[in-house]
């Protein structure tokens, strides 16, 4: 036999263990799509409820500053005058229209001439926000904790449930950044440039195919925005946020906030008044909004904020010395430690008021879709599930995960600690189902 004839011969029996392989890594890849998609479904059909009051307010809660201008305005606009009263006059005011025990946190001068001065304190354990004319120094009222804002973000945070509604919430938010990331899998194309389907739904006689298209489309366009709205709300939640709490405490990356300096107050000396401390504030940080922190001890130094409408929620901060007169710390947001810097910055990716309406709209479209992507999905396994059945998604038990998955899980689990608890709960049932059924089950399969 030539040495053609072998190489031919060679080729011609390597072709169906080509095709075999061929056709074993499909049916891998198919296996391992329906298991992601099994894991999509559950998560989402969990969530559904939770995402969809979260979306909601949300929604709303986007919109604070502009709606609390039309609903308060009578509280948080006022008109222009040649003369302002002094601060100090303006806090006396508030003090006694306050009940007594009221005590000013945080004093707040807007940049805006317009705009009425407000303080933000609490009253046996309750926050309140007051509001007073600056050029008059007369008191205009007060926002409970019971005003409309305040419940909407107690629904989105804690569904009006305390604590457990809290953890509810934090594991829907978590449980929701695996339902976005596991759709952007199903939703990828896998036949070359796809357009039909993957970026413009196909509006087609079958019902279920239109429906599908438009939930994975929608999902698609959704789904950065999404991600960044879930994964910065989990500074709020209860076990994530309190653990990112803990570390930038410990770190000393809150210190400006929790430890401010020591005043000093040389011989002869009167201390700066609240007037002379804002003064010099502006000055420091001039064309913002100023954050006066009342010292809760008269031998701390005052901490001054700077912000503007955009950017991040504190563009620069000072730190003066009220017995001394002068300035002992100044730092732009560029300088601050990294994990304060990062809370700066989360809140307004979390609400999309980073650059205003440019935002605004699409952190709306987006909480939309979080609403709507739920009901398409429950509204698809339902037109599809066999007449009498449930038509949950089954298993596949020799279904094999990649370890580039493995290991993209245990890291999830490792960052979203919920995520890892409420997986080992699950995978813990799996594991008795098995040993009740006498059968070998592969995890996540």
């Amino acid at each position: 036999m030539s040495v053609v004839e072998r190489e031919q011969r060679a080729v011609v029996c390597d072709v169906p263990q080509v095709e075999e392989r061929r056709a074993g890594d499909s049916q891998t890849i198919a296996k391992l799509y329906r298991t992601v998609w099994r894991w999509h479904f559950y998560a989402g059909l969990i969530v559904a409820p939770v995402l969809i009051v979260a979306a909601a307010t949300g929604g709303i809660y986007i919109f604070k500053a502009e709606l609390e201008r039309l609903l308060y305005a009578e509280l948080m606009f006022v008109a222009p005058s040649a003369e302002r009263a002094t601060y100090a006059d303006q806090v006396a005011a508030i003090g006694a229209a306050m009940p007594e025990g009221f005590k000013i946190g945080s004093l707040i001068v807007p940049d805006d001439p317009t705009h009425a001065v407000s303080a933000y304190g609490q009253i046996e354990g309750e926050y309140h926000s007051v509001y007073v004319d600056p050029y008059r120094g007369t008191f205009l009222g007060t926002l409970g904790s019971m005003n409309f804002f305040r419940v909407v973000l107690d629904i989105h945070r804690r569904l009006f449930i305390g604590t457990t509604g809290r953890i509810i919430v934090e594991l829907m938010t978590c449980w929701t950044i695996v339902l976005v990331a596991t759709g952007l899998y199903l939703w990828w194309p896998r036949n070359g440039n796809k357009v039909w389907g993957a970026l413009l739904p196909r509006f087609s006689r079958s019902a279920y195919r239109t429906l599908r298209d438009l939930h994975a489309v929608s999902g698609a366009y959704v789904a950065v925005i999404a991600l960044l709205i879930a994964s910065t709300g989990l500074l709020y939640t209860y076990v994530w946020g309190q653990g990112y709490r803990y570390v930038a405490t410990k770190s000393g990356a809150y210190d400006i906030y929790l430890n401010p300096p020591k005043a000093t107050t040389p011989p002869g000396k009167t201390p700066l008044d609240v007037d002379q401390i804002v003064a010099i504030a502006g000055d420091a940080m001039p064309g913002t909004t100023l954050t006066v922190r009342m010292p809760a001890d008269p031998s701390l130094a005052y901490v001054v904020f700077g912000s503007t409408p955009y950017g991040p929620s504190t563009d620069s901060v000072v730190v003066i010395d009220q017995g001394a007169g002068e300035i002992i710390q100044q730092r732009t947001n560029s300088e601050f430690p990294a994990l304060a810097w990062w809370s700066t910055w989360n809140y307004p990716l979390h609400v999309g008021s980073i650059l205003g309406m440019w935002t605004k709209v699409p952190w709306l479209i987006a909480c939309v879709g979080l609403m709507l992507l739920p009901i398409t999905g429950v509204w698809m396994w339902w037109k599809r599930r066999p007449t009498g059945t449930a038509g949950l998604p089954r298993r596949y038990f020799d279904a094999k995960i990649p370890r580039w998955m493995g290991l993209l899980i245990l890291a999830l689990c490792v960052v979203l600690p919920v995520v890892g608890i409420s997986l080992a709960i699950v995978l813990a049932g799996d594991w008795v189902r098995g040993r009740v059924t006498g059968r070998r089950e592969v995890a996540l399969a």
